[in-house]
């Protein structure tokens, strides 16, 4: 009679939950920038469906514990971030290790194009009433905001649009999930400044030319 072969019909081995949940923490506190799904059960070698559950528990052990750290989807990803009510406290822990910030023109600048990408240039200049090239070229630099292709239109100026470095640094899964417009600026406010050189790019420097 020939042996069973049960190995074949056999489920594999069970997923210890808390211990792919705390693999998961580990990762993501680790990494520092949003991680997808996807990429998560890649590197541990699990189905994702099991990565997507082993996050939902770290929500709730988050919320729980009431953490100073939360668990927020942002840029189509999973990142460990701070709670807000300590963003003051942590400020003034690191302060000291700041650079000059984005000037108020650049913010407001950032703004604009925020809510209305795809814009062009002279789109811009009109709506804030100055020239805008040299802060289009910090954001660009900063790689806040890229180049979106032409207008069409006569001319075919460029259009401009925020990046997926807009989305983390503001913690925003999509651009879908921008707040109101004023709650927008106080955002850009109180945010961490943007180490930057200058604010006025070079002579005659066009903004696209700047590396994404």
């Amino acid at each position: 009679m020939r042996p069973e072969t049960a190995s074949a019909e056999a489920p594999g081995p069970a997923v210890d939950r808390e211990r792919l949940a705390s693999a998961v923490e580990a990762l993501l506190f680790s990494h520092g920038a949003p991680v997808t799904g996807e990429r998560l059960a890649e590197v541990l070698e699990t189905g994702l469906k099991e990565v997507l559950a082993a996050l939902d528990e770290l929500e709730v052990r988050y919320a729980a514990l009431e953490s100073g750290l939360r668990l927020a989807r942002i840029a189509g990803g999973f990142q460990l971030t701070t709670r807000a009510e300590w963003k003051g406290a942590i400020e003034r822990l690191i302060a000291p290790k700041r650079e000059q910030a984005l000037t108020e023109a650049a913010l407001e600048a950032l703004s604009v194009i925020a809510y209305r990408q795809p814009i062009t240039l002279p789109e811009l200049n009109e709506i804030r009433g100055v020239n805008s090239h040299s802060v289009v070229t910090t954001l660009m630099k900063h790689r806040l905001v890229r180049s979106r292709g032409r207008k069409q239109v006569v001319g075919r100026p460029l259009l401009y649009g925020t990046t997926k470095d807009f989305l983390e640094r503001f913690e925003l899964d999509r651009l879908e999930d921008l707040p109101k417009l004023g709650e927008f600026e106080e955002a850009l406010a109180s945010a961490a400044p943007v180490p930057m050189e200058s604010e006025v790019g070079e002579p005659g420097a066009d903004p696209a030319e700047v590396s994404e």
